[in-house]
């Protein structure tokens, strides 16, 4: 049984992924968030040579369309199927953790 110390929050948001090694940019959508990871749809031209230790770190960018609100990630690729790509935080702004914190805070209820 898998315990979380961090609640993992479904939320429906456009995300761009961007390697900065390749400066290659996909559209994806938000599966669900947390403070310490998130998950998304695997584009469509997602392949396996972007799971590599070339391609281990992307910038994620959370539009929220509604506030006109970009939460900035850091965050590596620590698993993928057909479906989902799986990412860990490794570092985010001051102005984005903010309104994460906030976002996670309003869907927690």
């Amino acid at each position: 049984m898998e315990h979380r110390r961090f609640t993992r929050i479904p939320f429906d948001a456009e995300v761009q992924l961007y390697d900065p090694q390749d400066q290659k940019t996909w559209t994806s959508e938000l599966i669900d968030i947390s403070l310490k990871g998130l998950k998304l749809s695997c584009p469509h031209d997602w392949n396996n040579e972007w799971e590599t230790t070339k391609h281990q770190n992307f910038e994620v960018t959370l539009i929220l369309a509604k506030n006109d609100i970009e939460i900035k990630i850091q965050a590596t690729l620590k698993h993928h199927d057909e479906a989902i790509l799986g990412f860990q935080t490794i570092h985010i702004d001051v102005d984005s953790a903010s309104h994460l914190h906030r976002l996670l805070e309003l869907n927690l209820g």
